[in-house]
């Protein structure tokens, strides 16, 4: 099993690094829309979000098992598509 990394130099530049920074973009949303988790830009996978912790100074969200296909125009909105 990997560990995680700590080199914040690979990180995507999504912008969201922190609890706050999370907070403040799920804000412009309806607080009833459904949740999911998007992975695998070439094959976009939808998962649903599972249990949420903290461990070495880290917020982990964990996956509740698999969805299926992220949407086409979802994975687009990502900028996963053209």
């Amino acid at each position: 099993m990997g560990r995680h990394r700590r080199d914040r130099s690979r990180r995507g530049g999504t912008g969201i690094e922190t609890v706050a920074d999370l907070i403040e973009t799920l804000e412009r949303f309806d607080p009833e829309l459904e949740v999911r988790f998007a992975v695998q830009p070439r094959l976009p996978m939808s998962y649903v979000i599972g249990p949420v912790t903290e461990y070495d100074d880290i917020l982990w969200i964990g996956e509740a098992g698999l969805d299926g296909y992220v949407p086409d125009d979802a994975a687009f909105r990502l900028g996963w598509q053209e």
